[in-house]
């Protein structure tokens, strides 16, 4: 490693760097063993607009998923190994082992490599000759601190690399593979899925619920705790740990436009059992009722597309009955559950909620909802078309689904 950063500093035009994330060191070697290339990845820029667009992400797909993709951030011919067409060969090398690298080195595949040319110097060529595809241009700005930029004017060339042939589709699909399930990170801000305009009127509308707490016990705004306890739900965020780590990741400012009193010596975070005290006493049904209308409200017109399901809100927190669009995986309607055995019972309460539109959608669940009960109030009572999976808690349905659709549907080929 000490070899591979000092041929760096020495021979690299942009010297030496300091990686963040999960950083991978690539040597590559010819017949003699010589070291003939050397590659550093490490964590991708967090906001391209030309590479968001070229994937398809919303802010909200880029802070759960960013970790599929990897930045190449030095990549070096050493002086002794320069040959023509050795860094298209090197990179083309590299490139087809990265996968199964960070596999082993960190549990998950990442599925897109980018970097950056200076049009100004460098043509890129060989990343061009490696299969490496012009996205697009970078806004001109340079990251110096975690949450520091500075504009310097020299937009760079934007290259990308599919590490898989289905690279764009898994990036924005709704439920990732296992392969990448292991990136998916609860660590990113989840304020990133709502502007501030949305923020503070999550905040505005969150003043609703009532405050069951002591006024002794009152430390913080229950409208800024359930504020940021909505935020981390609407992020994707399945416990409640996961939800105390998005809003320590916020910065002073950020809470104090949900609600959290700004002071001089700064306004430190709420602890994860004073979100929890709250959750513990709160009223889940105000909540739920006051967040679903809010959602109802924001989204103009529902997603056509909506799919049926109970995630459980681990460490006593109960579950959590969602319609969530399946584009994007954000939550439109929720409904809470004391836990497994109310689902189905929530799930239909959900279903026939006056507040909740549903017409003209296609509602999709797993064998759960499979009941006559659920399908009648899809379709008849709220004029939806419905997809249920069958399996065996419904035997007689499953043989006639055998029997009547043929061996390969155009859904499962």
């Amino acid at each position: 490693l000490e070899r591979f950063k000092a041929l760096i500093a020495e021979e690299h035009p942009l010297g030496g760097r300091r990686p963040s994330g999960d950083v991978l060191y690539q040597v590559v070697e010819d017949a003699h063993g010589h070291w003939c290339g050397l590659l550093l990845w490490c964590s991708a820029a967090l906001c391209l607009k030309d590479r968001d667009q070229w994937i398809g992400w919303d802010a909200h797909r880029r802070a759960q998923r960013l970790k599929l993709v990897v930045n190449n951030a030095r990549f070096l011919i050493p002086d002794a190994a320069r040959k023509p067409n050795l860094a298209s060969r090197v990179l083309s090398v590299a490139s087809a082992a990265l996968a199964q690298q960070y596999e082993q080195a960190y549990g998950y595949r990442p599925v897109l490599a980018e970097t950056f040319t200076d049009p100004r110097r460098n043509k890129g060529t060989c990343y061009r000759a490696a299969g490496w595809v012009a996205v697009g241009e970078s806004a001109g700005y340079a990251r110096h601190r975690a949450e520091f930029f500075s504009h310097h004017g020299a937009a760079k060339c934007i290259w990308v690399r599919a590490l898989q042939p289905d690279a764009r589709s898994v990036l924005c699909c709704a439920r990732l593979p296992d392969a990448q399930h292991n990136a998916l990170s609860d660590n990113d801000p989840s304020h990133l899925v709502l502007k501030a305009l949305q923020r503070r009127s999550l905040r505005d509308a969150l003043r609703q619920v009532p405050d069951p707490r002591r006024r002794a016990g009152r430390s913080y705004p229950s409208h800024a705790l359930l504020t940021v306890i909505c935020m981390g739900i609407l992020a994707g965020a399945s416990t409640l740990s996961s939800i105390h780590r998005l809003v320590k990741r916020m910065s002073d400012k950020e809470r104090a436009a949900i609600g959290f009193a700004y002071k001089r010596g700064g306004n430190p975070a709420p602890s994860y059992h004073t979100l929890r005290h709250l959750l513990l006493l709160i009223d889940l049904d105000a909540l739920a009722a006051v967040l679903t209308g809010w959602l109802q409200e924001h989204a103009g017109t529902l997603p056509r597309d909506l799919a049926l399901d109970g995630k459980d809100v681990r460490q006593a927190l109960g579950m959590v009955v969602s319609l969530t669009d399946v584009s994007t995986g954000i939550p439109v309607a929720l409904k809470p559950a004391p836990g497994k055995g109310h689902e189905l019972k929530r799930a239909q309460e959900l279903l026939s909620d006056p507040g909740v539109h549903l017409a003209g959608m296609n509602v999709s669940a797993d064998a759960l909802h499979c009941q006559t009960q659920s399908a009648q109030i899809i379709a008849h009572e709220r004029g939806a078309e419905y997809m249920l999976q069958v399996k065996g808690n419904q035997p007689s349905l499953q043989d006639v689904a055998r029997f009547a659709v043929p061996q390969d549907t155009p859904f499962l080929p």
